[in-house]
């Protein structure tokens, strides 16, 4: 990888240095992205190149999206905003300011924020060059509390940042659906339910083992194409931020994500089936860290299920489902069964994936500048 032009640092030396670089190529992002390539802001960066993977997935129907994703970036299909209501537009939101939630829980969001620019995902300039990007957004920034349960069982407070990229004339209010590809995670819990019960009915008397599989900042993933990154602007304090990593107030991020999630679920349930892996020998290394799987108490009975109203197809080598970002996989104890969805998903998530979730920059670096 080569050292990014930018500095990813929240200081103002940072801010006004990066400014510098993107009015030396005349704002135009692309052209920067491009000219440092391969570097960990280049598109699909995070990802093994498109002409590797085409090999193994051309014939998935989301190849040709997957294959724009990681080659130009994630693009946004949006509807036309004339300069003068975009400038309108703008000029709202500076003077509106971020959310309450963004005031309110000012220490927390200013520690997202800086971890986000160090690893890369939000690139810092000054609010001055605001007017200066082509074709920019600006959403405001809210830090909302929510109370999460470890697993010990205890109660604990994280906190979130949002982008409200919806109100006024911004981003979501202008997305073209029809031209994102179909969402398919709704119907996950009404599939996966399906399946066990009909487990259940052909083995009355068969464990069945649950596994999931969070993936970390999921969105992180994806890089934005250079338009759609200056359509995600965002202001706190003295900085203006863009987005180079997929939002988590864009409204197009769940359909354009299932481009990868549904695509990693299908290799799951491809290796699975096939009779030519051997999950002993290939696998990814994550998979030594699981343990042995866990069941419930021998002496509890089995709860019998009824017939389905519905035909499925008999499977007994496992099912793999995605919701956004979490893999579900459902077993029977037969054979090795468990094990083998345990090590699927994993070595389906680093078929696509390349390189690791890194910081972006050395402070030695930083302090050179």
């Amino acid at each position: 990888m080569n050292p990014p032009l930018f500095i990813f640092q929240l200081s103002a030396a940072a801010a006004g240095y990066n400014a510098k670089v993107l009015a030396e190529h005349g704002f135009d992002l692309d052209r920067i992205i491009a000219n440092q390539h391969p570097s960990q802001i280049s598109y699909g960066s995070k990802f093994h190149d498109p002409a590797l993977l085409e090999e193994l997935i051309c014939y998935h129907p989301f190849w040709s999206h997957l294959q724009s994703i990681l080659s130009e970036g994630v693009s946004f299909p949006l509807n036309y905003i004339s300069p003068e209501d975009r400038e309108q537009d703008l000029i709202f939101h500076a003077n509106r300011g971020n959310h309450k939630s963004a005031i309110k829980n000012i220490e927390a969001l200013r520690s997202i924020i800086k971890e986000d620019v160090e690893w890369g995902f939000a690139l810092p300039l000054p609010i001055m060059a605001l007017h200066f990007l082509p074709n920019a957004s600006l959403a405001p920034l809210g830090c909302v509390k929510q109370s999460l349960v470890d697993v010990g069982g205890n109660c604990v407070v994280e906190f979130r940042m949002t982008h409200d990229q919806t109100s006024n004339l911004s981003v979501n209010l202008r997305v073209q659906h029809d031209k994102l590809p179909p969402i398919r995670y709704s119907f996950v819990l009404m599939q996966m339910i399906h399946y066990i019960l009909d487990l259940r009915n052909r083995h009355p008397t068969t464990k069945i083992y649950l596994c999931k599989f969070d993936i970390d900042a999921t969105y992180r993933w994806c890089t934005l194409s250079s338009s759609t990154a200056f359509e995600s602007v965002t202001m706190f304090e003295d900085f203006l931020l863009i987005a180079l990593q997929m939002t988590f107030g864009g409204s197009t991020n769940p359909a354009l994500w299932g481009v990868i999630s549904e695509t990693t679920t299908d290799i799951c349930n491809s290796l699975l089936s096939n009779n030519y892996w051997d999950h002993t020998s290939t696998f990814d290394t994550i998979s030594d860290t699981l343990g042995s799987p866990m069941s419930l108490s021998d002496d509890i009975p089995f709860h019998q299920a009824k017939e389905l109203a519905v035909s499925l197809l008999v499977n007994d080598l496992a099912k793999v489902d995605i919701f956004i970002d979490d893999t579900i996989g459902a077993a029977p104890d037969l054979g090795d069964v468990p094990t083998r969805v345990s090590r699927a998903i994993p070595l389906a998530i680093q078929t696509l994936r390349d390189q690791p979730k890194t910081k972006i920059i050395s402070q030695e670096r930083i302090l050179s500048h």
